[in-house]
């Protein structure tokens, strides 16, 4: 039987970021197709269970890998709106290496508590869906650096288009790096006496 319930970890576009997002996307015509609700757009990092009747420890659980703490967020580097057979969706461009550090992170916390990410055969590919069903359009090029400030667990109810967030949990702001133009504007390293 199929799950009624799905629950995932991930990140949820901000409102005022969401319909932003939501007037890029172009005119899609069609009767397959139907776009989201901007309050549903998210990016799911990964899917923790699916079940027939709502799970009632689930949130407990997750709440308990995270007593110690999140990593830091990571930058995501969107890059264009593509429509897909399935549906459109906003893609990443470039390296998406410190999602991938931040997701093993946060999978590392979970297994302890014999918690694992589902559906993840194919590799991470972060995404933001926008909309489901058939539909063409040529790609919309869409330069956008994300750093999500929570990151949610969240109860899907398969087919009804509602999510319901359980919980979430601030991650603190990624690590600046320092430039190699900041270099000359450092003091000199300071020497001790031998």
């Amino acid at each position: 039987m199929a799950p009624m319930f799905r629950y995932f970890l991930g990140f949820q576009v901000a409102a005022d970021r969401a319909g932003w997002l939501a007037r890029q996307l172009p005119q899609v015509s069609g009767d397959l197709f139907a776009g989201l609700k901007p309050q549903l757009y998210h990016l799911t990092l990964c899917t923790i269970a699916e079940t027939r009747a709502p799970h009632p420890f689930l949130r407990q659980r997750v709440a308990r890998a995270f007593e110690a703490g999140l990593p830091a967020a990571a930058s995501i580097p969107f890059g264009r709106i593509v429509a897909r057979d399935a549906g459109a969706a906003l893609i990443t461009a470039g390296s998406v290496g410190e999602v991938r550090q931040l997701y093993e992170a946060i999978v590392a916390l979970l297994a302890p508590h014999d918690i694992a990410p589902m559906h993840r055969k194919s590799g991470l590919r972060p995404h933001v869906t926008l909309g489901y069903g058939a539909c063409d359009f040529p790609a919309v090029p869409l330069a956008w650096n994300w750093i999500p400030r929570d990151l949610a667990l969240i109860e899907s109810h398969v087919g009804h288009g509602r999510h319901r967030v359980l919980q979430s949990w601030a991650l603190a702001p990624p690590a600046q790096a320092m430039f190699d133009f900041m270099a000359d504007e450092l003091p000199p390293p300071l020497r001790h006496a031998a």
